[in-house]
């Protein structure tokens, strides 16, 4: 028997077929590929909260507790779930191997890293980069500001209408922006767009000036400053080049400066991109 609890071979498991008990947990003849879809749904809800006890993840999840309970106790052998001090359960440090894993072997990393190193020095504030994944934006790299700064929201992904690089990414990409309305704008803080009209409106701002802005629309007293990068001069946009900082040192008066020296940036990394040397989240060529 798998250790998601199917007793046939994974190929022989037909992913919309066989049988289940009433309260959806897996059985003799549960197909594996819905155990594994089971296991990241999980995965995802813990990855959205810090802590979820087993009644409220088996809700999100859609599943009866057995079935979280069996599910999770096989993600916890393997490191990929911890329970927490109040029965709770929360994502496993095996997660950090993997990011720092994934992230090392990103090549983009390869061209990026030392730029952004150059980019921070410019600016004085956190830089990074970002690739759209559905209807987010996900951090492949991060080199963090020159002064002290602590920041609540620190997560490597971000919806696309509340960050200045999801913006970027959304604005060139009409696919990106669909999935993101299609999924819904929820806020983080007051100034969060949340109306479908107005954040059409904001990305064909972006597209006119060439770059993103996000202002206190993540976290308060919290902006960014974000351009596109192409895979090519005339080609796709690709990824993003974000600054973040405090929204007095990052827009104002600084503005305009900071978005000269990220776009000069993004013209290098997409000289890079063009002359062959790594393709974005693909293998050197």
């Amino acid at each position: 028997m798998s250790a998601l609890g199917d007793d046939r071979h994974p190929d022989h498991a037909d992913e919309n077929g066989g049988d289940e008990g009433s309260d959806g947990a897996p059985g003799p003849g549960r197909p594996a590929l819905q155990s594994v879809g089971i296991a990241l749904d999980i995965i995802d809800a813990l990855a959205r909260a810090p802590e979820l006890s087993l009644s409220e993840l088996a809700r999100r999840v859609g599943v009866a507790k057995s079935t979280a309970h069996r599910t999770c106790a096989v993600l916890a052998r393997r490191g990929l779930v911890d329970r927490t001090a109040g029965r709770g359960y929360r994502l496993g440090l095996r997660f950090v191997e993997y990011g720092h894993a994934a992230t090392e072997r990103t090549s983009v990393r390869d061209q990026a890293l030392p730029l952004l190193v150059e980019l921070r020095n410019a600016v004085g504030e956190t830089v990074q980069v970002g690739v759209p994944d559905g209807a987010d934006v996900v951090y492949i790299e991060r080199v963090e500001g020159q002064r002290a700064l602590r920041y609540t929201t620190n997560s490597r992904r971000s919806p696309l209408h509340r960050s200045s690089a999801g913006k970027v990414l959304a604005a060139y990409n009409p696919a990106l922006a669909e999935a993101r309305l299609r999924a819904g704008l929820p806020p983080s803080t007051g100034y969060t767009i949340v109306v479908p009209e107005l954040l059409l409106a904001e990305l064909a701002r972006v597209r006119e000036r060439g770059y993103a802005r996000s202002v206190d629309e993540t976290e308060l007293g919290m902006s960014s400053l974000a351009v596109p990068v192409r895979d090519s001069p005339a080609g796709p946009v690709v990824a993003a080049i974000s600054m973040v900082g405090p929204t007095r040192r990052v827009v104002g008066d600084h503005e305009s400066d900071h978005a000269r020296i990220l776009k000069a940036g993004a013209r290098r990394l997409t000289a890079a991109i063009a002359g062959g040397g790594y393709v974005v989240g693909g293998e050197r060529s």
